[in-house]
């Protein structure tokens, strides 16, 4: 079983980053709705989801993730992802949601992208 995700919230300059360790799943969202409270609450624009290595996000992880896309998106927000592992990186892809998120490899390349 894997462990349920834990997310922190950290900021560089005007970029929130939630820090996601563990299983992104359905179990996740009051978790992840503080995260984005809290970017609202500062007003920023920018935020990076950055997963740790071990990170793992099931089907409903992912269904939080739209949700929060198009959270973002009505604000005039910019969301990215950083540093999920092979095989959530390939299921962004398979999904489709690439064509709504930038994903990259590490967090310093997607904050250089903002």
């Amino acid at each position: 079983m894997r462990s349920k995700a834990q997310i922190s919230v950290r900021y560089i300059g005007e970029i929130a980053i939630f820090d996601t360790i563990g299983s992104l799943t359905e179990d996740s969202e009051e978790g992840l709705n503080r995260a984005y409270d809290r970017v609202e609450e500062k007003g920023l624009t920018k935020i990076l989801i950055n997963f740790h290595p071990q990170s793992f996000i099931t089907s409903s992880g992912f269904g939080l993730i739209v949700k929060l896309i198009w959270k973002a998106r009505n604000k005039g927000q910019i969301l990215r992802v950083a540093h999920p592992s092979d095989q959530v990186r390939k299921n962004f892809g398979v999904i489709g949601l690439t064509r709504s998120i930038d994903v990259f490899e590490s967090e310093e390349a997607a904050l250089a992208d903002f």
